[in-house]
């Protein structure tokens, strides 16, 4: 047994290992491709505030209240409060004139979504009066039985449960990234998500188009880091607390439509990420040996943070390839170790059995194997979610299939660079280009 086949081992022993701590993801989406929780139509109609920061949003937000508004919901349940966060345009002005509460914030200093959250918690009046609060961004706009099979969901959990909802590209047919991410939304609320609700795994809450109980912020919004939903949701889960899903209720969510655009808003998620995971991942690691809190099942998952797995992928990749550099050290050529391939077997033995294949070959046939994991998931959402795709033409469709695997690959690099960036700000993406 050669230097080359013993680190093949040892790497081999490593990917199985981490394979098995994933494996409840796999677990997860096949539950939400096989069942999706419905709720029973209840005769209550909470009272709900609708929470929306706007900056320098006048292209769109009228179109999200005007959507409020024509949805199949009691009127007198719905106060919708938009906060103009430092706005330097007339969104104020527009929100006013359709009716929206509008809360003027116009601190210089704060400039995150949670930081504008916070400040509006403590300028509403009479919290306690609503059974939640939901929260949306300006260009967002909701599907007309959106409230009331939310409301459903939320009076099943004895409005006591914060609980997302599905999230839809809205102007997919604008190009291909809209409609890229499209799949991408589609994957996590049906594979994550309604998968997780189906088993009592608490989810989470993405940006966007989820209620929260207002018992839960009597105290106001304390999360005001730049991936202010994954923090609330954190925090959530480690109180003991769960984020459920509402399959039905559908909302729509303007993506962007440049490369730049979307480098950017993911490298903000990335850092985010990784901020929130700094700071979170001891946390939940302690509470799992805690008495106190029950659903260790959530709290595990809760800790597989995404930029962890990317992260952990990325150096475990690093790590092999350095070690492998270091075969002529014991007297195995750098070709046996990168390019080496039996001649006298099949190509099934040295691609799949072989542990003296060189890494390229198996390099490659992890990205073959990446390509066509993500085409299937991509597939099996289409099909199991195909009502939420109706709107699309067919030929975003398959352009939003075709680059799908490109789109989720772009995580590595974005968490890698989020990882060693120091700072990463917030800037506005262009709204109200949507064709819609």
């Amino acid at each position: 047994m050669n230097y080359v086949t013993v680190i093949n081992i040892i790497f081999l022993v490593i990917g199985t290992l981490f394979s098995i701590y994933l494996f409840h993801f796999v677990v997860f989406a096949i539950s939400g491709l096989i069942h999706k929780k419905r709720y029973p139509k209840v005769e209550e109609k909470c009272r709900y505030g609708i929470i929306v920061s706007a900056k320098d949003e006048e292209n769109v937000i009228g179109r999200l209240i005007n959507s409020i508004r024509d949805a199949d919901y009691p009127q007198d349940k719905l106060d919708v409060f938009v906060i103009a966060h430092n706005c330097k345009d007339k969104t104020g002005e527009i929100a006013q004139s359709l009716g929206a509460i509008v809360i003027v914030d116009n601190n210089k200093e704060e400039n995150t979504l949670g930081q504008a959250y916070h400040y509006a918690f403590k300028h509403i009046e009479n919290i306690s009066s609503y059974d939640g609060f939901i929260f949306f961004n300006a260009d967002n706009t909701v599907s007309k039985d959106y409230f009331d099979k939310l409301n459903d969901a939320f009076v099943y959990y004895d409005k006591k449960d914060a609980i997302s909802t599905f999230r839809s590209s809205l102007n997919a047919n604008d190009g291909i990234l809209p409609a890229v991410y499209g799949y991408y939304f589609g994957t996590s609320c049906l594979l994550a998500f309604s998968g997780r609700n189906n088993l009592n795994v608490s989810g989470r809450v993405t940006g966007c188009g989820f209620v929260v109980p207002s018992y839960q912020l009597i105290n106001g919004w304390n999360f005001t880091s730049i991936t202010e939903d994954i923090e609330y949701s954190a925090n959530t889960i480690l109180n003991g607390k769960k984020i459920r899903f509402c399959y039905d209720a559908t909302f729509y969510d303007e993506q962007p439509n440049s490369v730049k655009t979307m480098w950017f808003q993911r490298l903000r998620w990335a850092k985010g990420q990784h901020i929130i995971s700094k700071r979170y991942f001891p946390k939940l690691f302690s509470a799992l040996f805690s008495r106190k809190h029950k659903n260790k099942l959530t709290l595990f998952v809760t800790m597989s943070f995404h930029s962890y797995i990317v992260v952990a992928t990325t150096f475990i990749t690093i790590l092999q390839i350095v070690a492998l550099l270091l075969s002529p050290l014991f007297n195995v050529s750098l070709y046996d170790a990168f390019l080496f391939w039996n001649a006298n077997e099949s190509w099934f033995h040295n691609m799949f059995y072989s542990l003296n294949t060189g890494y390229l070959f198996s390099y490659a046939k992890a990205v073959v194997l990446f390509i066509v994991y993500s085409y299937i998931t991509a597939l099996f959402v289409l099909i199991s979610a195909h009502e939420k795709f109706k709107d699309y033409r067919l030929s975003k469709k398959i352009l939003g299939f075709l680059f799908f695997p490109l789109f989720l690959a772009l995580a590595f690099p974005l968490d890698i660079v989020g990882l060693f960036k120091k700072e990463v700000k917030w800037k506005k993406i262009p709204h109200g280009t949507s064709k819609k």
